[in-house]
């Protein structure tokens, strides 16, 4: 009996050098439409554009630049609460295209104004919650991950003590934690 791998979508972004101080990956949106085989790069029904990944907004959001180079039409009105207050904006269907081919169709997104930032889109919770969205900061270097769907938990702590536990030498509590994090044994690992 052989054991099947399940599907799933992921891409990574690396920061250049150092940190990352936002989330910004290059991203497609279009109307939605019927996909035949896979969709292309350059097909132009697709508008390539930055995405800025927001885990503090809810849902995702188009500028109103980018709805209006996509021609896009409301199928609603909804309420944005936002730093500025509340506004009642227009409310959109559309398809994402994230890095690697990963395709989310018919997302309902909110509009904001241009003003909001850099970019076209912010992907939100409604997005990051069907996935794996990993930061890391080794050595100073930011490492954004994220995979749809969801293939497993994600989990600090638990792969912390997992570690303390497959430590099986003898350490004294004074000597370097051999997790490599510059620790005393004590301070780290061999905590009780």
């Amino acid at each position: 009996m052989s054991s099947k791998i399940p599907q799933s979508y992921s891409f990574t972004l690396k920061a250049d050098s150092g940190r990352f101080r936002e989330i910004v990956s290059e991203i497609g949106i279009s109307v939605p439409f019927v996909e035949s085989g896979s969709v292309q790069k350059d097909d132009k029904r697709i508008l390539h554009t930055s995405a800025l990944w927001d885990t503090g907004a809810t849902n995702s959001v188009v500028t109103k630049s980018t709805a209006q180079n996509l021609s896009l039409k409301p199928i609603s009105k909804s309420w944005s609460y936002h730093a500025g207050g509340k506004s009642l904006v227009n409310v959109y269907l559309v398809n994402i295209y994230l890095p690697n081919n990963i395709v989310i169709p018919n997302v309902r997104v909110s509009e904001c104004d241009d003003s909001a930032g850099n970019f076209g889109v912010i992907i939100g919770m409604d997005i990051i919650t069907h996935g794996d969205f990993s930061i890391t900061n080794v050595n100073n270097e930011t490492t954004f991950s994220f995979r749809i769907p969801s293939l497993k938990t994600i989990d600090y702590e638990v792969e912390q003590k997992t570690l303390a536990k497959k430590v099986n030498v003898k350490v004294g509590r004074n000597d370097p934690c051999p997790c490599k994090s510059g620790k005393k044994f004590k301070h780290c690992h061999g905590k009780k």
